[in-house]
């Protein structure tokens, strides 16, 4: 296992490469990611998340994440189908040589890795459940815009929260439904 190798190394081009960080496994994971894509087409309600893989060996790209089981290893992010979790897309972690959606310097991170895992499904009606590391207004705003029906909790001190939602919620209540500027 220890010189087992997925990419030759004579035709390795680190200035073309596209994703450096995954050198010697970006043929396998792209292959992976392929036949995920074409072997299955999910129901329209998807959720997007992260995940992380237990891995103790040296990596440049190792998270560590104190309230996952297991807290060192690969961070994975993923867009699954909601009834059955199956895996329809999911990213490699690797630092800022991520490959991320086309107009990503117009975006936060979050909201590009988002618009990358849903890059395919956008425009066909699909329904995605976004947790409150993701959910932003202005994704909220773009996936919309792109017939992308999104519902996700919300972090009342991000960037970009209206005011209405910020005074909406009083100590007391825990939850507010908020809908493309009204309360509901």
């Amino acid at each position: 296992m220890k010189f087992l190798h997925f990419t030759n190394n004579e035709t390795i081009d680190l200035e073309t490469h596209p994703q450096p960080g995954l050198l010697k496994l970006y043929e396998v994971y792209d292959a992976i990611n392929r036949k995920f894509k074409s072997s299955y087409l999910p129901e329209r309600d998807v959720s997007v998340d992260e995940s992380l893989l237990l891995y103790k060996g040296r990596l440049g790209c190792k998270q560590y994440l104190p309230k996952k089981r297991a807290r060192f290893g690969i961070k994975f992010y993923q867009l699954c189908e909601s009834s059955s979790g199956y895996i329809w897309n999911s990213l490699i972690y690797t630092g800022k040589d991520m490959p991320l959606w086309n107009e990503s310097p117009n975006y936060k991170s979050t909201a590009n890795i988002v618009m990358t895992l849903l890059e395919d499904l956008l425009d066909k009606g699909y329904y995605v459940t976004l947790d409150n590391f993701y959910t932003l207004p202005e994704l909220a705003e773009l996936l919309l815009s792109h017939r992308t029906d999104v519902c996700g909790t919300l972090r009342p001190n991000r960037i970009g929260v209206p005011e209405e939602i910020k005074k909406g919620l009083s100590k007391k209540e825990k939850s507010l439904d908020f809908r493309r500027g009204r309360f509901v």
